[in-house]
């Protein structure tokens, strides 16, 4: 009989006391976070320059889709090229018919005519009376093939207009990640080349310590802030009771006394 491994029956009386215990949403939503929480401390421990490789790797896989839908948009505009001309031609075919088929009318309002002439040679009434019926037919066909074909057109364009739009925004997007690439290895680079003067060996726990308690100590910092700042909002938006609305002068005259006047330079006192 087929023996499964003791890890797997473990684990799966874990899962079933978790399930038991907490339910299904519940356990799920542990597994998905410790799941999560593993991804991202693999994350972490991967080097900055292999992830950037990642993403040259990445923009790298994007050429190929690019080149494709160029070679797209190409084929749309050359077989709208030779629409074009399709339908020019059949446009013209129709007008050069039309003209000839006007002068078979024409030549038919003699209604006392029984024989015409035409090209040098002669044709009955009833022949060209057929003629021009045939000739209508073949005109009405192909309307309704010249129609088509413009509609078709117009399709094509419509669809190669889109396929521009589309292609042009995503050829941005892959400027920008090709030039943010860039930035980020030169950025890398610096880095590096900082880290390496001075060949400065740190431990890692004690700086991460360090950083937790800075941040630790930034919170209470904010928290003493808001405190102060809420006592003087309430402090500025009090409302004051007693105010002096005298006008300065007075004021003044009342802290300071009054300066007796001086005789201005010239005048004569009185006696």
């Amino acid at each position: 009989m087929f023996q499964r491994p003791l890890y797997w029956w473990i684990g799966g009386g874990i899962l079933a006391v978790l399930v038991t215990s907490l339910g299904i949403g519940t356990t799920w939503s542990y597994l998905k976070t410790a799941w999560w929480g593993v991804g991202e401390t693999i994350r972490d421990a991967t080097p900055i320059a292999f992830d950037l490789q990642r993403l040259n790797v990445a923009i790298k896989d994007l050429e190929p889709e690019i080149r494709q839908n160029q070679k797209v948009v190409a084929q749309l505009e050359v077989e709208i090229e030779y629409q074009e001309k399709q339908v020019a031609a059949l446009k013209a075919e129709q007008e050069k018919a039309l003209a000839e088929m006007r002068k078979l009318r024409q030549a038919l309002d003699d209604k006392g005519k029984s024989d015409f002439q035409f090209a040098g040679r002669t044709f009955s009434r009833p022949e060209v009376e057929q003629d021009l019926r045939r000739r209508m037919d073949v005109y009405e066909e192909k309307e309704s093939q010249l129609k088509a074909q413009e509609q078709l057109l117009a399709n094509r364009r419509q669809t190669l207009e889109a396929a521009r739009k589309t292609l042009s925004e995503y050829r941005r997007q892959y400027d920008q990640l090709v030039a943010q690439a860039e930035k980020l290895q030169a950025e890398l680079k610096l880095l590096e080349a900082a880290q390496a003067t001075g060949s400065i060996s740190v431990d890692g726990s004690k700086l991460a310590s360090a950083k937790a308690l800075a941040q630790e100590i930034e919170k209470r910092i904010r928290v003493g802030q808001r405190m102060l700042d809420a006592e003087r909002t309430q402090q500025e938006t009090a409302i004051p009771v007693e105010t002096d609305d005298r006008p300065v002068t007075e004021r003044f005259d009342e802290r300071f006394g009054k300066e007796p006047k001086k005789d201005a330079p010239g005048s004569k006192k009185q006696t």
